[in-house]
């Protein structure tokens, strides 16, 4: 697998990652789920001491983890119904994101790597969290979707709940 594209690839994978978040912002959750295959899943690992993260989703703590779309789907289905009582109301946020790079690529796959911060406000009160970004990308119906993504939290200590549209 090469880490170098072509400029078209480049910018074609780069703007999945920026568009999800601008989906997420935007609170367009249709289009935020239609970055994702099917059986993408999204993983926040935990601390597990102060410069090592939990490694293990399914035999560690983590801050999140969710397998496939549908429970994608049914978890924005909450947040647009009303039906989460700890994201209600939906906070305003705003996703910066920068210092992407591709760390593998072929014709029907791809690694981006990238940092991120994320400013939430909701009820008069403003959060920050931080973090880096790995998606795993794949060619699907002509197009690139999320196959996975990884979301580091640099500031584990919460102040609130943390949801997917936070990170």
């Amino acid at each position: 697998m090469s880490a170098v594209p072509d400029f078209a690839t480049w910018q074609a994978l780069t703007e999945v990652v920026l568009d999800e978040a601008a989906c997420l912002d935007e609170q367009r959750w249709d289009d935020w789920l239609d970055h994702y295959t099917e059986d993408a899943v999204l993983w926040a690992p935990a601390w597990d001491a102060e410069h090592r993260l939990t490694d293990d989703p399914h035999n560690a703590v983590s801050l999140f983890y969710i397998e496939g779309r549908p429970a994608l789907s049914d978890r924005a289905w909450r947040w647009s119904r009303g039906d989460s009582p700890a994201s209600q109301p939906l906070p305003r946020t705003s996703h910066l994101i920068g210092s992407l790079r591709v760390l593998a690529c072929d014709d029907t796959t791809a690694e981006v790597g990238s940092r991120w911060h994320t400013q939430v406000y909701r009820a008069r009160r403003t959060w920050s969290y931080a973090g880096s970004y790995r998606h795993a990308l794949r060619l699907d119906a002509g197009r690139w979707r999320i196959a996975g993504k990884t979301i580091v939290v640099t500031n584990d200590l919460l102040d609130t709940t943390l949801d997917l549209y936070h990170v």
